[in-house]
């Protein structure tokens, strides 16, 4: 039976004028409202930097610039152009993600994409090495830097049958921001090695942080001369071992009085004591106490050794950003500093120092047992010391003795988390004036060393071995006997 169309029409308005129907329709209207303002929203966020729109969640945040980056981002006065050498459809996830925060955050800073197979010939005015996908080349007028993609990712790992290696670290954002510092800065500061007395070379981890951090380096040999070179406004003096000469000490004391600066690292000799070397320090009143610094504090050193030391650090523009970042620098087998007979036209600064419960043993390596014997020097006991001195003309001699010859070896830094290199660099950053340090670390994309002291690591492993299971297997017989009284 075919209904008229009068009476359809009517039924379908019957229909729709019910109540449930008019609240279906309105909830329908809604929806298409909310939907059709959330895709404008998100067309709109589309438009926006990705910093204002996304948030880095990742432990080691991986995907944003750090502040020394934006800080140095925020003072450019120059153009900078970042070219960005990848073939597309090949783009490196955090590659991208990092220039693209550079853009974001720096008007001054240009990205600009170049497919080596549109542009073969692009890079030759750079660079001569062989280029791969996602390298980059920043350059801000006649200067540039070109930074290989394979030095982005730091490896420290590797099978030796399937010759496989996994990428550990990310350091473009140390790399770049370096780049973009040296691209802009008209000058680099020298720091000069002294040589000629079996000084330890540096490591390669330490010259490219030098590097990164924009210092550049020279050998300097006093042997033949008869004062310090005028241009030399900073000197290294990396372990040495055997002594320097009384006229190159003579020669040293002379720099530092015409506002020279110089770091020692020199700690517990095997035989050779370096009177000389040792006369320097002592020449401001400051005695170097031969032997061995060992710890009875288990919260002061590490991996249950009483010679790895972990000690305090005491405040100083050398100290105070590993602080900040709660950094902890490990010192091994040290010998002491005495500043308690400093000359009064100095200014001496602890900066590190041993616990109260340490002592000195003046055996040094030929040491027999870690216990406290007579004789023994009480801590607590300055293991790296700063001494300034200020002269005519504004000028300021400084003087940095670090009583450990092996703080900048790989291992004792890997246990530090590279915190014993940070130290060290920030001394030579103080003394060459360099306000614009780069001390961006490269960040994990696996795990990281972490340091902590004997007494911490005691505890953790009570808790994790004792109490923790000791909880459960109670609250476990608890709930058993009250399930049997049901």
């Amino acid at each position: 039976m075919k209904i008229p169309i009068k009476d359809y029409i009517k039924n379908t308005r019957e229909q729709f004028g019910t109540r449930s129907s008019k609240m279906g329709s309105y909830s329908f209207f809604l929806t298409v409202v909310v939907l059709a303002i959330l895709v404008t929203v998100n067309i709109a966020l589309s438009f926006l930097p990705d910093s204002y729109v996304q948030e880095d969640l990742t432990a080691n945040q991986l995907y944003s610039i750090s502040s020394q980056s934006k800080v140095m981002l925020s003072s450019l006065e120059e153009d900078i152009t970042i070219y960005w050498v990848v073939a597309s459809g090949e783009e490196d996830e955090y590659v991208e993600k990092l220039l693209h925060n550079y853009e974001d955050y720096s008007s001054r800073v240009t990205v600009e994409k170049k497919d080596p197979d549109l542009n073969p010939d692009f890079t030759n005015n750079y660079t001569d090495e062989t280029i791969y996908n996602n390298s980059v080349i920043v350059e801000c007028g006649d200067k540039y830097r070109y930074i290989s993609y394979q030095d982005m990712y730091e490896t420290s790992s590797m099978s030796y049958y399937s010759m496989y290696s996994s990428a550990d670290e990310f350091a473009g954002e140390s790399l770049i921001t370096s780049a973009i510092s040296y691209c802009t800065t008209e000058e680099l500061p020298v720091i000069h090695i002294l040589e000629g007395h079996g000084e330890a070379e540096l490591t390669e981890s330490f010259q490219e942080a030098l590097e990164r951090d924009n210092l550049e380096t020279e050998t300097l040999s006093l042997l033949n001369s008869e004062t310090v070179p005028e241009e030399v406004s900073c000197i290294l003096v990396n372990a040495p071992s055997t002594d320097i000469s009384e006229t190159e000490r003579d020669m040293l004391l002379d720099f530092m009085e015409r506002g020279g600066r110089v770091l020692i690292i020199s700690g517990t000799a095997e035989e050779e004591q370096l009177p000389n070397l040792k006369s320097v320090m002592e020449n401001y009143g400051i005695s170097v106490l031969e032997g061995v610094v060992v710890e009875e504090n288990t919260d002061n050193y590490v991996y249950g050794n009483p010679v790895l030391l972990m000690p305090e650090m005491n405040s100083s523009d050398i100290t105070d950003p590993l602080m900040e970042d709660n950094y902890q620098v490990v010192v091994p087998v040290s010998k002491a500093l005495d500043v308690s007979e400093a000359s009064e036209d100095v200014t001496v600064t602890s900066l590190l120092e041993s616990s109260e419960e340490s002592f000195l043993k003046d055996e040094g390596y030929d040491i027999e047992t870690y216990e406290q014997e007579e004789g023994d020097i009480q801590g607590p006991l300055t293991l790296a010391a700063l001494v300034t001195k200020d002269l005519e003309d504004d000028q300021q001699m400084q003087l940095v003795w670090i009583a450990s010859s092996m703080m900048l070896e790989e291992a004792y830094n890997s246990y530090s988390s590279d915190a014993n290199e940070d130290f060290i660099l920030n001394v030579l950053e103080m003394m060459c004036e360099k306000d614009d340090s780069i001390s961006v670390r490269s960040k994990s994309l696996t795990n990281e060393y972490l340091t902590i002291s004997t007494a911490d690591s005691s505890m953790i492993k009570v808790a994790t071995m004792g109490v923790i299971p000791g909880i459960y297997l109670i609250t476990g017989i608890v709930v058993a006997v009250r399930r049997r009284k049901r």
